[in-house]
């Protein structure tokens, strides 16, 4: 009987499905293992992009107190396309989910991620993280593959606590045209950084928010938010600034669509989260535009805006 034979024999023996799937396994024994936690690098990098220290484990304990320029870098292996991870970068952090996708090839998906301690623009004395956050001298950085319950559930496709102005090499990401004096406190990722309480003083923690300037210096400010990859959405939900030294709001918004759809919202003064269903659509990203203030002049800021679905299909 020759090799032919012999392979024809196996295939209709055990089925062709279970040959595929035996093959697909010995490409990652002979090619390297499957995506887990063990192809999972985290490491420092110092301002000359030198490394401090890196772990393959998934996990990197830190003893030394951050430097400026210091920069937590979190990849996979090359050969993968995009990875969904769970991240704690921080012990005051809950654990998020981030998308990175791979930006150039051969290169790796990646997260990087610059020590927010030292601040520019106007009030950089006041800083939007947790006051004890990436303090001291004991870190624990740790990330892991999503599940695919995780992966799949209906959740918050707007989260992000770690995001950073400026480009960024993971998702979600919030930009905008316009944040009052290049404040950090007032920042378009500080809208989705999970912090949702809006009454009381807006000047420190937790209460940071997305704060455009003054439509008179500013008449069309922006807030986009970036998925990185497409995700099917059902409901926005928005949290706005409830401060009675200033008394105003967005009361109509429209929110546009990667896909070319809009809808409007029109948003209470409350300091409470507020939902709106929405159709379901397949989007990459979201803009708030088109918006109106209460109080025609005055300053108006969302806290929280959220964008809840499931990945697509």
């Amino acid at each position: 009987m020759d090799r032919g034979q012999t392979y024809r024999r196996i295939i209709r023996s055990v089925g062709i499905a279970d040959v595929i799937a035996g093959i697909l396994a010995c490409s990652f024994i002979l090619g390297g293992q499957a995506f887990g936690q063990d192809t999972i690098k985290i490491a420092l990098v110092d301002a000359e992009a030198k490394t401090v220290k890196e772990s393959t484990k998934g996990k990197l304990e830190l003893d030394r107190e951050y430097v400026k320029g210091d920069k937590i870098v979190i990849s996979g292996d090359d050969w993968l396309d995009s990875m969904e991870l769970v991240v704690k970068v921080d012990e005051h952090y809950a654990e998020t989910i981030l998308y990175a996708p791979k930006k150039t090839v051969p290169d790796r998906p990646k997260i990087e991620f610059t020590i927010p301690l030292w601040l520019e623009g106007w009030h950089n004395d006041i800083s939007p993280y947790p006051p004890e956050a990436f303090k001291g001298k004991k870190h624990v950085i740790t990330a892991r593959p999503a599940t695919k319950e995780e992966i799949n559930a209906y959740r918050n496709f707007a989260l992000n606590p770690m995001d950073h102005r400026g480009i960024s090499t993971y998702f979600p990401h919030a930009t905008s045209n316009s944040e009052w004096g290049d404040a950090a406190l007032y920042a378009a990722r500080n809208a989705i950084d999970g912090f949702v309480e809006a009454t009381g003083d807006h000047h420190t923690w937790p209460r940071q928010s997305w704060g455009p300037y003054r439509p008179a210096d500013h008449p069309d400010p922006q807030l986009t938010i970036e998925f990185g990859r497409p995700v099917e959405v059902d409901k926005l939900v928005v949290v706005v600034r409830h401060n009675d030294n200033q008394y105003n709001h967005w009361k109509d918004v429209t929110v546009e669509f990667s896909d070319g759809s809009e809808v409007e919202i029109n948003p209470k003064y409350s300091g409470e989260r507020q939902e709106f269903p929405i159709k379901k659509r397949v989007v990459t990203g979201m803009r708030f535009c088109d918006m109106v203030a209460e109080v025609a002049g005055g300053y108006a800021a969302f806290v929280e805006v959220e964008a809840w679905g499931k990945p697509a299909k």
